[in-house]
């Protein structure tokens, strides 16, 4: 495997190659390492991306590829009328097949095998292109890497359900697979991208670290500010919600998280909310809430923060990627979270250690007896 070392940035020029790489993306965590392994090990193929949210158009720069297209996730933007979510991932693997036309060999790129607007692409190319050389090489989605998540024998046995699809239309054979949920342990993934300094429990017959990452087209000591006001960023998490903390540990970590804030003399707060959570945990009265269609990482890279917060979010690693060193990326309050998995605790520190987070224990004592 040709992974030693990686090549000088360089534009597509490939577009009669007879390797096709396709990659599927919907965070901006995803599109980061995409671009990464387009630039640095796969310029002398044609690399076609697609992106399951129209709102990346904003983050993608096309100079680096040869086609940029919207595949509209079939969960979110269903086809109208009666099973309209199907009748979409049936569109939608006319749309990629079609980049892969004259292809010897076919590299499908995704974070995961298990969702559904991913899994299907690989039996229907596979028997498209039955000429073709298939596999797939899975990039990084942050802290999801940093321990495998075997299969139970109920979900294994809930894909041959989805294989009943094939009677509604032949293309929607679901691709079955024991081992690790993301599809690590599969014969079909060739190759596991992985984060420089990431933990992870993947064999090392398959791992190939990335080069270290950065916002492509921005250098980050050269981030310029839009203010100049010290300026902070909140990032919010659903942390009580998801049983990470109790009720009272919310309030207590929210209250020290301002007040840390005030501590490095710093007014000007905004407040990012995680996707999921209506109830905008980790906020505050003071903070103004960051409203943008942008992805996050694309705003990061045009504004200069004095100070990032959260507690475990993958923003804080991608901030720390892309703000300059003069920037405090913070982790607050890790000690009190409630964890999963064997080494969830050691991995999660370890990572932040690695990429120059600060880990900030919460110093306000909360009354044991007195948790929600």
């Amino acid at each position: 495997m040709a992974n030693s070392e990686t090549q000088p940035d360089t534009l597509p020029t490939s577009s009669a190659s007879p390797v096709t790489n396709i990659y599927l993306i919907y965070s901006p965590m995803h599109y980061l390492t995409a671009e990464s392994i387009a630039v640095h090990f796969e310029q002398n193929a044609r690399n076609c991306l697609f992106f399951l949210k129209p709102a990346f158009k904003e983050l993608v720069d096309p100079t680096k590829w040869d086609s940029a297209e919207f595949l509209p996730w079939p969960r979110f933007y269903p086809e109208k009328g009666f099973l309209g979510k199907l009748r979409r991932t049936i569109k939608n693997l006319d749309l990629v097949a079609n980049a892969c036309k004259g292809a010897s060999e076919i590299r499908l790129h995704t974070p995961t095998i298990d969702t559904e607007a991913v899994n299907y692409f690989i039996n229907y190319l596979r028997t498209t292109y039955s000429d073709a050389l298939f596999t797939v090489r899975i990039i990084p989605d942050g802290f999801e890497n940093i321990q495998r998540f075997p299969l139970s024998r109920f979900k294994v046995a809930l894909q041959y359900c989805k294989k009943i699809r094939r009677l509604i239309h032949p293309d929607l054979n679901y691709y079955v697979y024991t081992g690790d949920r993301m599809g690590t342990d599969t014969d079909i993934v060739d190759r596991i991208y992985i984060i420089q300094g990431f933990p992870h429990e993947y064999s090392a017959t398959k791992t190939v670290a990335l080069p270290p990452l950065g916002h492509a087209g921005s250098n980050s000591e050269d981030v310029t500010s839009v203010t100049k006001e010290k300026l902070a960023l909140v990032i919010g998490q659903p942390m009580a919600s998801s049983k990470r903390f109790t009720l009272k540990e919310l309030v207590s970590v929210t209250s020290g998280i301002r007040e840390l804030i005030a501590a490095n003399g710093i007014e000007c707060i905004e407040y990012k909310a995680h996707p999921s959570d209506s109830d905008r945990e980790l906020s505050h009265p003071d903070y103004k809430e960051l409203k943008i269609s942008m992805p996050l990482e694309t705003y990061l890279a045009s504004t200069h923060f004095d100070l990032i917060i959260g507690v475990f979010s993958t923003a804080l690693l991608t901030a720390r990627l892309i703000q300059p060193q003069s920037c405090r990326i913070i982790a607050y309050a890790t000690e009190l979270m409630k964890y999963r998995g064997h080494n969830e605790k050691e991995n999660l520190l370890s990572t932040f250690v690695t990429f120059g987070v600060e880990i900030v224990p919460h110093l306000t004592k909360i009354d044991d007896g007195a948790k929600q």
